[in-house]
């Protein structure tokens, strides 16, 4: 199981999944994600946390085009894809 935890503005979103692409997928925030934050990747004893732009937060958390969420799960697998 991978674990995500996003912590932005004060405040904290978790989702699991057996794939990072499922974990993120299940983390819904109402109006978008327009501010950065902590993203934090948890896969055993295995942790990985990385500050993201706002960019990164709106491409895989909001509500853009499939293009956009394709090239921001593609970002993410390559930073957190070796957990």
């Amino acid at each position: 199981m991978i674990k995500i935890t996003l912590k932005s503005l004060g405040r904290v979103f978790k989702s699991e999944g057996t794939t990072l692409e499922e974990a993120l997928g299940k983390i819904k925030i109402s109006g978008g994600a327009k501010a950065g934050g902590v993203l934090l990747v948890e896969k055993g004893d295995k942790k990985r946390d990385k500050i993201i732009s706002g960019r990164h937060a709106q491409q895989l958390f909001g509500n853009l085009s499939t293009t956009s969420k394709e090239i921001a799960l593609k970002w993410a697998n390559q930073v957190f894809g070796d957990l």
